[in-house]
């Protein structure tokens, strides 16, 4: 190369040396940009890591309820004959305790009338004077005064009683099966991310608590077994002859004194009966022999608590979806009821037969399972957004009873499926 073009090119190199350098400041700044713009992404696409959620949720199902051992009704309770002069009822009459009535006790309460005998009965009128309006038998111990029986056959059952008889039914295993309708309730949840499994995609924990309601009844009619208990009671004295039966005491007829009729009933005519029932009693059992008519109700609620893993999934800057599924562990209480009621026949109109107390009991049962949510969410601003989605659970069964007979229902909350929604905040 000759001197004069070793030269030109000397001047062309040293004409570049400002255009590099520019160059070279460029770059460095552009690359400071360009980390600029990365880590703002990576904090737009992080955001906060905490979020708490309120919200509603509503399952296709509460559960099934399984009503079992249906169709027992305890008879009513009678006291034994040691138990002396106490009231007696039966399904089809009575025995009541007697005593001395005030007509027959002094000031001090010691009875003054013949006992079996008979005691005059006053009255005083206006202007003070004091007339006999009747006559009564004279209270004896270990005799009743007081009692009823209904039909002829109680007395043809044993010749000198009257049969009182208490009925009651025993299962033969009716049942009921019912699946109750949606169940609304209310959720909390709190989830945080721990990590990130790439640009869009978090990974963390979500836990949460949600109460919904329990609710199944249903009501039909069942077979059962017909128990009967008689019970004998000695007649003490003639009853007089009523074709249908329909005895009782006390009675009277209208007292009379020199053809006038004093008082329409004032002349007791009772037959007693023995106070207590005699040794001897009658026990029958008719397979198929009620029907019972029933009502069975289970109200209640549960808290269930979830706990598990999740995937929140980031779509744009205000699109977000969320999966997670875990351990659910459920505290259930619920109150079983029971009112069961049957007939018959023979008795007279209106009478009910056995104990027609309404039966219930209480229930408190720890329940275990999973749960499965899937959430869409939008939000509003960086703290605030809205969510729906779909959530499913599976949770196991309980059993309670009513004590007094014995009837069971099963809880079963099964496996449900629902819709939920809300609002969320990020912190």
């Amino acid at each position: 190369m000759n001197q004069r073009a070793l030269s030109l090119a000397s001047a062309l190199l040293l004409a570049s040396l400002p255009i590099l350098s520019s160059a070279q400041e460029t770059s460095g700044i552009e690359d400071e940009r360009m980390q600029e713009i990365a880590r703002h992404n990576e904090e737009e696409w992080q955001g906060p890591q905490n979020k708490v959620t309120v919200g509603f949720r509503v399952l296709n199902s509460g559960g099934t309820v399984n009503f079992s051992r249906l169709g027992t009704v305890p008879a009513k309770t009678v006291a034994p004959a040691s138990e002396g002069a106490v009231n007696r009822n039966y399904d089809d009459g009575y025995v009541l305790a007697d005593a001395p009535r005030a007509e027959e006790v002094d000031a001090n309460g010691n009875q003054i009338s013949t006992p079996g005998g008979r005691y005059p009965i006053y009255t005083t009128l206006a202007d003070g004077t004091k007339i006999q309006v009747g006559e009564g038998l004279g209270y004896e111990a270990g005799l009743s005064r007081e009692w009823k029986e209904y039909t002829q056959a109680q007395l043809d059952a044993r010749p000198g009683y009257v049969a009182l008889t208490n009925y009651s039914t025993q299962s033969e295993g009716g049942a009921f099966e019912k699946e109750s309708g949606m169940a609304a309730g209310v959720e909390m949840e709190y989830s945080r991310t721990f990590g990130r499994i790439s640009r869009r995609i978090q990974w963390g924990v979500t836990t949460g608590l949600t109460l919904n309601s329990i609710s199944s009844k249903t009501s039909g009619s069942v077979t059962s077994t017909l128990n009967s208990h008689t019970d004998y009671y000695a007649i003490h004295g003639t009853l007089p002859d009523f074709p249908d039966g329909g005895h009782t005491g006390p009675t009277g007829i209208p007292y009379i004194v020199d053809g006038v009729i004093v008082s329409g009933s004032g002349l007791e005519t009772t037959v007693p009966l023995s106070q207590t029932q005699d040794a001897v009693s009658t026990n029958n059992s008719v397979a198929g022999g009620a029907t019972v008519q029933g009502r069975w109700d289970v109200k209640g609620a549960y808290f269930m608590m979830k706990l598990g893993p999740s995937l929140h999934a980031q779509f744009t800057d205000r699109w977000e979806m969320t999966a997670s599924a875990g351990f659910a562990g459920a505290y259930a209480g619920s109150t079983y009821t029971g009112a069961e009621t049957f007939t018959v026949a023979g008795l007279p109109d209106g009478s009910t037969p056995g104990v027609q107390d309404i039966q219930q009991s209480n229930a408190n049962k720890f329940l275990t399972g999973y749960y499965a949510d899937l959430t869409i969410e939008w939000a509003a601003n960086d703290r605030t957004a809205l969510f729906g989605g779909i959530a499913a659970q599976q949770l196991s069964d309980y059993e309670q009873t009513l004590a007094d007979t014995g009837q069971l229902a099963r809880i079963d909350l099964g496996t449900a499926v629902g819709v939920r929604g809300g609002i969320s905040i990020r912190f």
